[in-house]
């Protein structure tokens, strides 16, 4: 995996000046997204793939509210879960994971190619674990 430095170098994520704010605002959309797709009832198997999509959306909305809170915009998704590297509190696993969480959603939204069960069984066991880790360090910055 690159690292963040990286991709600032690259120009898919730049230094900003905080922005709690606009932080906040993406916290809210992150929570509602999290609380339609925890009501939602996967049987179709349509679902499995909106249930996988919102939940990796919402991680990726918590995320980028701390690199906003940090004093940086991304312009990659990749970028942003590698600022995660930053953390000694992300375990090398669920920084990967994460990754891997993308690549699927990328696969599901652009190739078309369907999201498997073990995609959501797995996506759904690391959320309330990344989600809870993003939610107490945005908390601790004042968020």
């Amino acid at each position: 995996m690159k690292k963040f430095e990286d991709f600032i170098s690259e120009g898919q994520a730049r230094k900003i000046t905080p922005d709690k704010s606009r932080a906040l605002s993406l916290i809210k959309k992150a929570n509602e997204r999290d609380e339609y797709i925890s009501s939602l009832n996967e049987s179709p198997s349509a679902a499995k793939t909106i249930i996988f999509e919102g939940l990796y959306e919402a991680l990726k909305e918590y995320l980028d509210a701390l690199l906003l809170v940090d004093g940086f915009i991304s312009y990659s998704h990749e970028a942003s879960i590698v600022y995660l590297q930053k953390f000694p509190s992300f375990t090398e696993y669920e920084v990967r994971e994460f990754d891997n969480f993308r690549k699927i959603r990328n696969n599901s939204k652009y190739y078309g190619k369907p999201i498997q069960e073990d995609h959501l069984i797995r996506i759904k066991k690391l959320f309330p674990i990344l989600k809870n880790k993003l939610l107490k360090m945005l908390k601790e910055k004042g968020v």
